[in-house]
């Protein structure tokens, strides 16, 4: 994983940044945090997919339907579930439709990582002798 600040990237759109990073092969997934994960309480990065574009060499006769609507390449993932996601996209234990389809049945429409436990409200109460 790379982090990269640098304010010429300021304002970039998702599809500026996925050009720019399909340069580098080794990269799965790149996480924007934009202006919508700055302004909300969430902070939900943008995730882009940068899975390889095979739909080039499909026969259209019988890939029709995945010519005409292509698998989603975004979506929102809050700061705790990026190395959930990264992880599980590099290991190919998820797929990225997976994710937008998780991120779909979320009441908030973000991914989140379903291993981390909830922040305690405090220490357990002690019980009396």
């Amino acid at each position: 994983m790379h982090f990269v600040e640098d304010r010429r990237w300021d304002g970039v759109t998702g599809d500026e940044a996925l050009a720019a990073a399909a340069r580098d092969e080794e990269l799965s997934v790149v996480f924007l945090a934009d202006a919508v994960a700055m302004c909300s309480p969430l902070r939900p990065l943008l995730a882009l997919d940068l899975g390889v574009d095979d739909d080039e060499d499909l026969d259209p006769v019988y890939y029709q339907e995945l010519i005409d609507s292509p698998p989603p390449r975004e979506v929102r993932v809050v700061p705790e579930a990026v190395h959930m996601v990264h992880g599980n996209l590099q290991l190919a234990n998820v797929d990225f439709a997976e994710l937008v389809e998780d991120a779909a049945a979320d009441p908030d429409g973000v991914v989140r990582d379903v291993t981390a436990v909830p922040a305690s409200p405090g220490p357990l109460p002690h019980p009396g002798p």
